[in-house]
């Protein structure tokens, strides 16, 4: 899958089931953690998202920050797990 389909549809997810529905133009480097929009109860939504709908399993040695500072992190984190 590209990169660019995972940004876009981390970016829908996001914007649909975090921020219900809100209208904010989410890019591939906005800050999810600066700005508060991903906190330990959406972390949890989202680790069961990437597992639904990309089949992939993060494994807890890459569940850090900088693994989810943004989407366009999450989206490399994603293909580099399901490259492996």
């Amino acid at each position: 899958m590209q990169r660019s389909i995972i940004v876009n549809q981390l970016n829908e997810y996001i914007a649909q089931q975090i921020l219900d529905g809100s209208n904010i133009d989410l890019q591939e480097t906005t800050p999810l953690l600066e700005w508060g929009i991903l906190n330990s109860l959406e972390m949890v939504r989202l680790l069961q998202f990437l597992k639904e709908h990309f089949l992939v399993d993060i494994p807890p040695e890459k569940m850090i920050p900088d693994s989810f500072v943004n989407p366009g992190a999450i989206a490399d984190l994603i293909m580099e797990e399901t490259n492996k």
